[in-house]
């Protein structure tokens, strides 16, 4: 079809795109983001992380491609999740109080093994690398065993430890006990050097118990004196009585000497494992021995006429004890507790992590002394090990619900040995929860200047520069405005230094707080210069290594993903952080033999732009609401695809400019610019290994942006509501438009008052116009009344830009949409204003039969139309009519050398026109999932955003597309296989001696047992007779003594007899092993029958209710005559 307007002819575009068999809708991948994150496991010797959520999913991430979705059944919260190393297998309970057990040696997707059921609520799950029983807190105070191999109950139960202690303790008059709570466990944990003992944990108190001889070690219970602060302070209204707070957390130290007890009033009591009448200290976070009455300080506030209230402090809420492997000392070097809890309820949220120094005693205690007590020279070592030498505090914008560390390779001492990560989760919006990850420990505990020993280690984190305070104390700043210095201290506080752990990089599917995105098509050079990375870079990763994965080329269409364009997906924060993802094709491009090895999407850490920095700068601070930086949110960010700056703009109005950082020096102190909207950045250094450096920041001070547009050549235009209209040339930069004409001053009415006519729609290009055809560079601005005013931009002789006035003005379809206004050239191709379109407005061609000719494409809510060279002629026109829906968008989409205008609707309906003359070609129906715009791009694919209600946040990303033909196959889960064959367990750590090493004579403590192997133990468990599958081959552990803290003082022939007394014992027991086998099989069986019988009986009273509801029914229609 031809269409002559002037001489000149205009072509149809679209004859490559009319037959509907060009069109296939569909979705490529589903790109979730997990915003309800309840549980965390990690499988340090294979790399794995699995997650669980409280809508009973659990998520699984490995090596690059590795990520398996598994369900829980009835989609209940997952409730505790870990794995086994020793078994290869992952175990989750979820808020039935259902064991759920996947076996991870299978290829392909883990095989559910076995749900099993609980009768009592289950309080904690614990496991031992070392052997093959997981031990089962119930609420009812009993300890279970569960055999892994077997899938079922052992026969060995530990019965309620702590009701048998108040029992005894009630009959000797002692008072105070049988508190609600007390007998209700809600941890176990192995001893790290001895499989033989294990700490069961219960409200009241803690159990050391011993496996072999079924027998309580040690019990420990923290009892304050009347007239002991304890956590809740001298205020607590029951300070004059005997209290004991209940047990909230444990911890154990590496050498497995002595241990840490959380308690609900917000202390932290210490025990060595040979003393349970007294703990070593009784801390909170700042204050020390508050378990000790202090007889001045009690009379000081019993005299105070002022009664204040009690400190509201946070329980301990978890506990984390590690050691590391820089020490040659068996018993560890340094060691750092992690805190969660325990601080004022007005203070920040946040994780404390405290540095203890080196438990290494001196002396070696008298055989003697030792019979019956802990000796002096020990405790007092001890004491010593526990005077912190450094804190810090990870704090988080929300209250941490959970942390956890990752262990750099040892599953051994809880997961807690030698960390290189840790997790935070906290909550983050309504009913959503974010998860951060950060280095660990942090830099400063290795720096070589630790704050003064005499500091809290709570204020060492936040101790102020002693240079800073002799600069304060002097007499020249006497007069110093205090609000300046508290304003000074704000942002210094919020800086971010080479002491601060740095931030790890979690898989995108666990990026929190998204709040939208925009998808790009990039071309070669400019992905490339995105990609390249700086060696000197040096962005933290996350360690996870497990599996492999790869995609089968079922369709032989992998040779085609190699052809696909370049996509970047950018994605912003409700954290003020705007990050990159790619979207390429040809990162699927992977088979069996050459599995995949990077993410799809894959993150690109060093892109990505942090706010905080620049909204914490003071000449912005100073220019803003005190509520400016804890209120700023990002309302979009757009991306110059060829110059590859990058506009972020905030929903209060301002935007902030971003450039690649090429190495340029740059000074050091900010610039002053001309235009008082104007504020430099360029001063402002970017974090290292991040290439995106900020520039300036435009402040108009006219409130939330209408609509925005930024061009490859260094001019940016930006409207507001109030229908002011600013143009900027970025080279300043400097303000080269002011135009208010818009506002309601300039639109009042007889009638209806002042109104407001915003813009709508930007757009750059350079092309001509109908009055005047030589290429310049233009800006379109479209108006909410479809008023439209084409600005041209101007270069003197000087190269000073400017504003040619007045401007031009036309008329765009009724009811403009954003981003409704496209120009493209004859052949289809957009007109941009890049480097050549800059090159052609510049040098135009001196005669006027070879200017390019264009046309605009104006859409609105009822229609669209084409206009030659912006201002002529129509060539085209259309009615969306009433059928299709309410349209939202328009997007001009160009393939197999065609070029078509499509209207996305709110049916999620994609209707084609063809260009110029807008004639309807097709209707395709996508999948609908939500009712938010689409994000789409000029070759036919899209991001659909899926948002949770709730908290206003993105848990879902569709990546769809217009043409699924020949495609979809890669963008299919990969295959993965989680098992590694070649994985091996290190060893059991053993036991260490409180004295020298270099001792012949050292002393182990009064508390000993026969140390037993993994296999003892689950002998020990399981009985005699269990039928361990054939399929099994225990992990092989390292030799002994390459493990962290292993000993050679125990040699084989101690093993061989202490092996040969536990058969014996075995043996002797055989019978009764195997008749409570027999039971316990039986119960469970009975116990299943049980739930089939119970769950048909509801199937029937269901079945009949609804059957009495309808007769009930067909009787009112027979009676009212329906």
């Amino acid at each position: 079809m031809f269409s002559r307007h002037e001489g000149k002819v205009f072509v149809d575009l679209s004859a490559e795109l009319n037959d509907e068999s060009d069109w296939k809708p569909g979705i490529l991948r589903n790109l979730s983001h997990y915003i309800d994150v309840s549980s965390l496991a990690y499988e340090p010797i294979a790399g794995l992380l699995a997650i669980g959520t409280s809508h009973g999913s659990i998520h699984i991430f490995g090596s690059p491609g590795v990520d398996i979705r598994l369900e829980v059944s009835e989609r209940t919260k997952v409730k505790l999740l870990q794995f086994s190393p020793s078994a290869l297998k992952l175990l989750c309970v979820d808020d039935h109080e259902r064991l759920h057990i996947w076996d991870l040696t299978s290829p392909g997707r883990p095989k559910l093994q076995k749900i099993t059921n609980s009768r009592h609520p289950i309080n904690a799950l614990s496991l031992s690398p070392s052997h093959t029983h997981a031990f089962i807190a119930l609420s009812n105070g009993e300890v279970k065993t569960y055999d892994l191999l077997c899938a079922w109950y052992s026969p060995y139960t530990i019965p309620n430890q702590w009701s048998l202690y108040e029992e005894k303790m009630s009959a000797t008059g002692m008072p105070g006990f049988n508190e609600p709570g007390s007998q209700m466990p809600f941890d176990v944990v192995v001893h790290p050097r001895d499989l033989n003992m294990i700490f069961i944990v219960y409200g009241g108190g803690v159990v050391l118990y011993n496996l072999t001889e079924q027998k309580v070690l040690r019990t420990f219970e923290l009892i304050l004196p009347p007239g002991a602060p304890g956590g809740a302070g001298y205020n607590s209204p029951d300070l004059m009585t005997h209290r004991r707070p209940s047990v909230t957390a444990f911890a154990i130290h590496p050498a497995g000497h002595f241990f840490a007890t959380g308690h609900v009033d917000g202390s932290i009591a210490f025990w060595a494992l040979d003393d349970e009448d007294k703990p070593l200290i009784v801390r909170t976070l700042d204050e020390v021995d508050v378990h000790v009455v202090d007889a001045a300080k009690l009379d000081e506030v019993m005299s105070s006429p002022d009664k204040s209230t009690p400190m509201d402090r946070e329980p301990i809420f978890k506990l984390a004890w590690s050691g590391y492997s820089n020490s040659t000392d068996p018993r560890g070097g340094d060691t750092t507790l992690t805190i969660l809890g325990g601080t004022n309820a007005n203070e920040s949220p946040g994780v404390t992590v405290i540095l203890f120094p080196a438990f290494n005693p001196t002396e070696v205690p008298n055989s003697l002394e030792t019979q019956h007590t802990l000796p002096p020279q020990v405790r007092r070592a001890m004491k010593q090990s526990l005077d912190p030498k450094d804190a810090h505090i990870y704090y988080t914008k929300g209250i941490i619900q959970d942390f956890f560390l990752l262990p750099k390779e040892s599953p051994h001492f809880s997961g807690t040995f030698d960390p290189t990560a840790i997790i935070l989760v906290y909550d983050s919006a309504r009913d959503a929860r974010a998860t951060e990850a950060y280095q660990f420990p942090p830099p400063s505990f290795v720096s070589p200047s630790p704050p003064p020993a005499e500091t809290n280690p709570v204020e060492a984190d936040t101790q102020a520069d002693p240079v800073t305070d002799n600069a304060a104390s002097s007499g020249e700043n006497e007069d110093k405005d205090p609000l300046a210095d508290e304003l000074a201290d704000t942002l210094l506080s919020m800086v971010l230094t080479d002491d601060d752990p740095k931030q790890l990089q979690l898989p995108t599917s666990l990026w929190s707080g998204v709040a939208g995105g925009t998808l790009y098509t990039l071309d070669k050079h400019a992905f490339e210069s995105l990609m390249n990375q700086d060696e000197t870079n040096n962005v933290h990763g996350f360690p996870l290594r497990g599996g492999v994965a790869w995609v089968e080329d079922t369709e032989q269409q992998m040779k085609l993903m190699k052809v696909q364009p370049n996509r970047v997906l950018i994605t912003y924060h409700r954290d003020l952080i705007v990050r990159f993802q790619d979207l390429t094709a040809k990162l699927l491009v992977s088979s069996e033999t050459s599995p995949l090895t990077s993410s799809f999407p894959n993150p690109i850490p060093h892109l990505a732009i942090d706010l905080t920095p620049v909204l914490s700068e003071p000449a912005i601070a100073t220019r803003t609401s005190p509520r400016f930086f804890d209120e700023a949110r990002i309302q979009y960010v757009q991306l110059a695809t060829e110059c590859l700056e990058c506009g972020i703009v905030l929903q209060t109005g301002e935007v902030v400019i971003y450039r690649l950082d090429h190495g340029e020096a740059s000074s050091t102190s900010q610039t002053v610019l001309e235009d008082k909207e104007l504020i430099g950045l360029s001063h402002i250094v970017p974090q290292t290994g991040h290439k995106y450096r900020p520039a300036f920041m435009f402040m108009s001070g006219r409130g939330p942006m209408s609509a925005f547009a930024l061009s490859d050549i260094g001019f940016l235009a930006s409207a507001y509501d109030d229908g002011s209209l600013f143009i900027v040339d970025m080279r300043g930069p400097r303000v080269i438009l002011r135009d208010t004409s818009g506002t309601k001053e300039e639109h009042r009415s007889l009638f209806h008052g002042p109104e407001a006519n915003p813009v709508v729609s930007l757009t750059w290009t350079v092309t001509g116009t109908s009055v005047d055809h030589t290429p310049r560079i233009l800006l379109i601005a479209v108006r909410a009344s479809s008023a439209t005013t084409i600005h041209t931009v101007l270069r003197s002789q000087t190269g000073a830009w400017s504003i040619k006035t007045p401007p031009e003005k036309t008329e765009a379809a009724p009811h403009p949409l954003p981003g409704g206004s496209i120009v493209i050239n004859t052949k289809g191709y957009p007109c941009r204003a890049d480097r050549n379109g800059l090159t052609v407005s510049l040098t135009p061609p001196t005669d006027p039969s070879e200017f390019k000719r264009s046309i605009w494409i104006t859409a609105g809510s009822k229609g669209a139309r084409c206009v030659a060279d912006v201002t002529g002629e129509k060539l085209g026109r259309t009615e969306w009519g009433s059928k299709i829906g309410k349209v939202e968008q328009v997007e001009v989409i160009r393939k197999n050398a065609a070029t078509v205008l499509v209207a996305y609707t709110d049916r999620r309906q994609a209707v084609v026109y063809s260009l110029p003359f807008l004639e309807h070609l097709h209707t395709l129906q996508m999948v609908q999932t939500s009712a938010e715009l689409l994000s789409t791009d000029g070759t036919g694919d899209y991001i659909e955003w899926v948002r949770h209600l709730p908290s206003g946040l993105i848990n879902l990303a569709k990546y769809g597309t217009l043409f699924d033909i020949r495609r979809s196959a890669p963008y299919a889960s990969p295959d993965v296989i989680l098992a590694d064959e070649t994985r091996t367990v290190p060893p059991q750590p053993q036991p260490v001696s409180i004295g020298p090493a270099s001792v012949l004579s050292s002393w182990w403590g009064i508390i000993t047992s026969n140390t037993m192997t993994g296999e003892q133990i689950d002998t020990l468990l399981a009985g005699p007779d269990r039928p361990v599958p054939q399929s099994y081959q225990r992990p092989k552990p390292h030799a002994i003594g390459e493990g962290p803290g292993s000993s050679t003082s125990i040699n084989s022939a101690a093993n061989n007899a202490r092996y040969i007394a536990s058969s014996a014992s075995s043996a002797a027991n055989g019978l009764y092993n195997r008749l409570g086998a027999a039971m316990a099989e039986r119960g469970e069986m009975l116990g299943q029958l049980q739930e089939s019988f119970d769950s048909l009986e509801q199937g029937s009273r269901k079945m009949l209710a609804q059957t009495k509801t309808m007769a009930a029914q067909q009787t009112a229609k027979g009676w009212f005559g329906f």
